[in-house]
C-alpha cells in the first residue's frame, strides 16, 4: 500500500475525523490544529479508504487508525467490528487478488494480549529487534511460505505463514464473503525469534 500525505491545513476530513475520535472516547481528547493524516486506497472498497490520525499534542504523539468514505468515519478498536460495519455500509470486493490484502489488514488490526498477527510473504517484511544470527535468518527464511488461496462457495481459504510476537505460525485462515475472518488452524513452526513485536494500544 502507498501511503499519501496530506497537509495540516483544517480540512473538512480533519474535522470529521476528529469528531469520531473524541465521539468514541466520549470526550475532547483530540482537536484539529495539532492533527494530520495519512491516507491510501484499499482496492477492497470502492469508497471506504484507511486513514492514519496523527495528533502531535500527545507526547509522545496519539496515533488511531480509521476508516472512512466522506459520510462514514469508523475508528479501529483492535476488533473485526469495525471492519464488519464499513463492509455492511460499502460492497467488499473480495477476489483471489484482494483477499490477502484484506486478511492482511483485519488480522493486523485485531488485539490480542498486546499483539496483532502480521502476514509475511518474504523475509524483506520482517523488522528484526536485533541482528539475527545466520541459523536464525535461515530459519525465518525457509519457514515463510507462499500464501495458497483456495476459493469456496461462500469463503476463501488462505493457507499464509504469520508473525504473532516473537513467534513464526504456518496458518489457515477462513475469510467469508461478508469479511468475517477466523483462524482455523494455527502451528508454531519457530519461537523466540529476534523480530518487532506488533504492539496495539
Amino acid at each position: 500500500m502507498k501511503w499519501l500525505f496530506k497537509s495540516k491545513k483544517l480540512d473538512q476530513t480533519l474535522v470529521r475525523l476528529v469528531k469520531a475520535i473524541n465521539n468514541v472516547n466520549s470526550c475532547s481528547l483530540v482537536s484539529p490544529e495539532d492533527s494530520r493524516y495519512y491516507t491510501t486506497s484499499l482496492p477492497f472498497y470502492n469508497d471506504f479508504k484507511l486513514y492514519t490520525f496523527i495528533d502531535l499534542s500527545f507526547s509522545p504523539y496519539l496515533e488511531m487508525k480509521l476508516l472512512d468514505n466522506g459520510t462514514h468515519t469508523i475508528p479501529l478498536d483492535g476488533t473485526q467490528q469495525p471492519f464488519l460495519k464499513a463492509n455492511s455500509i460499502s460492497p467488499l470486493i473480495l477476489t483471489s487478488k484482494t483477499v490477502y490484502q484484506y486478511t492482511m489488514l483485519v488480522l493486523g488490526n485485531i488485539q490480542k494480549h498486546d499483539n496483532s498477527y502480521r502476514l509475511i510473504n518474504s523475509i524483506d517484511e520482517i523488522d528484526f529487534s536485533s541482528e539475527p544470527t545466520k541459523e536464525q535468518y535461515q530459519q525465518l527464511e525457509s519457514s515463510i511460505k507462499t500464501p495458497k488461496i483456495k476459493k469456496d462457495k461462500d469463503s476463501f481459504l488462505v493457507k499464509t505463514t504469520l508473525l504473532f510476537a516473537d513467534n513464526v505460525i504456518e496458518a489457515s485462515i477462513k475469510v467469508n464473503l461478508d469479511g468475517r475472518i477466523e483462524i482455523l488452524k494455527e502451528k508454531e513452526i519457530l519461537n523466540n525469534m529476534p523480530v518487532v513485536e506488533l504492539v496495539l494500544e
